[in-house]
């Protein structure tokens, strides 16, 4: 409740005479009134301002708040509640990175792809050349605000569609070698990997591939470092022993609730 300012004009009145012992009870059973009239309002009128004051619970703390340490714990999500994080046509806000290990002698490119989604959409699109490792990672804040981050902590899976395609059968990557995972912008951690292949030992054939991965393989043990209430990036990466040229294709990315 906000300090109450009571004007000396109102609740303690200036007499001209020496007043009665009933009438000095009047004025204080008025003014006692009156503070309980403030204290339920929370101003004295005249005049109030709108409303009640500070009546209400604090509102919940934004998104990009609810990052930090000690913050509340978030609200239960309901059975089959999802949070999409890109699907190439309502929701595909954010910035892209990509890289490779071997300078000069590699190439690695990731970003959005229009007609290259599962449903001729926009794709996020990792292309790949070269041996060792190629990745990219989708910020879907963009990096901004530096705390900004979506909670996932009440979800159970990662779901996407996939589909990875080379040059050649002998370039292309083996899901074995390819690994997903997550950032988070608290003090800015990476989650545990999970491999493709586990989840989709023949995501490499050409076709598109429904997937669905546990989020405990990405936040459980070392990767519980990685705060799943903050998380704003996932991230792809290959690594192949020989020389490859390929591109796979994420979309329709979602956390989902089972």
């Amino acid at each position: 409740m906000k300090p109450i300012s009571i004007a000396r004009s109102e609740a303690e009145p200036v007499l001209a005479s020496s007043p009665s012992l009933s009438s000095l009870r009047s004025v204080s059973l008025v003014a006692l009134g009156g503070l309980a009239l403030a204290g339920a309002t929370g101003c004295l009128c005249p005049p109030c301002a709108a409303g009640p004051a500070n009546t209400a619970a604090a509102p919940a703390p934004a998104a990009t708040e609810s990052a930090t340490a000690g913050a509340p714990a978030s609200e239960p999500v309901a059975s089959g509640g999802k949070e999409v994080i890109w699907d190439g046509d309502d929701v595909s806000r954010g910035q892209g990175w990509a890289s490779c290990d071997k300078e000069g002698k590699c190439k690695a490119t990731f970003a959005p792809t229009p007609g290259e989604g599962a449903s001729g959409s926009n794709g996020l699109k990792l292309h790949g050349e070269g041996d060792g490792w190629q990745g990219g990672g989708w910020n879907w804040f963009g990096w901004y605000p530096e705390n900004a981050g979506t909670d996932i902590s009440g979800y159970d899976n990662l779901k996407f569609s996939v589909k990875i395609t080379g040059s050649d059968k002998s370039k292309t990557p083996q899901p074995t070698g390819i690994n997903l995972s997550f950032g988070c912008s608290k003090d800015k951690k990476n989650s545990a990997d999970a491999s493709l292949g586990k989840y989709a030992a023949n995501a490499a054939d050409g076709q598109w591939h429904e997937v669905s991965i546990p989020l405990q393989d990405f936040f459980g043990g070392k990767g519980a470092e990685c705060d799943a209430r903050t998380a704003w990036e996932f991230r792809v990466g290959s690594w192949s022993g020989t020389p490859v040229n390929f591109d796979l294709v994420i979309d329709n990315l979602v956390v989902a609730k089972k």
